[in-house]
């Protein structure tokens, strides 16, 4: 038999969430664009609160070939190539969800 109690020791603690702490990212940004068109993703992060934080994002892009980053602090992109690829977005260490992205041909 194992026991966690020992002297001055008790195996039960109150623990204290940190609602203050980013718990999620919110991001808005359109599903395409078009070939040499600049994308502009936007980024929020919530507490567990539910208050909106001000925090410092980094965007990235799957495959640059298709959508190139541009500015990663501020999530632009620029669409390279026809194709489809992911862009994600952190704050420390948290991600959000791979976001799907499609860069179309120009309209002449």
């Amino acid at each position: 038999m194992l026991s966690a109690a020992g002297e001055g020791m008790g195996a039960c603690k109150v623990l204290s969430p940190d609602l203050d702490a980013v718990i999620q990212i919110t991001v808005v940004v359109a599903d395409s664009v078009e070939m040499a068109d600049t994308l502009r993703g936007n980024a929020s992060a919530g507490t567990a609160r539910g208050d909106t934080v001000p925090s410092a994002f980094v965007w990235t892009s799957f495959d640059t070939t298709v959508l190139a980053l541009a500015d990663s602090a501020a999530g632009i992109y620029v669409g390279r190539e026809v194709g489809s690829t992911s862009i994600q977005v952190r704050t420390g260490n948290l991600r959000s969800n791979p976001i799907p992205i499609r860069v179309t041909a120009a309209t002449p």
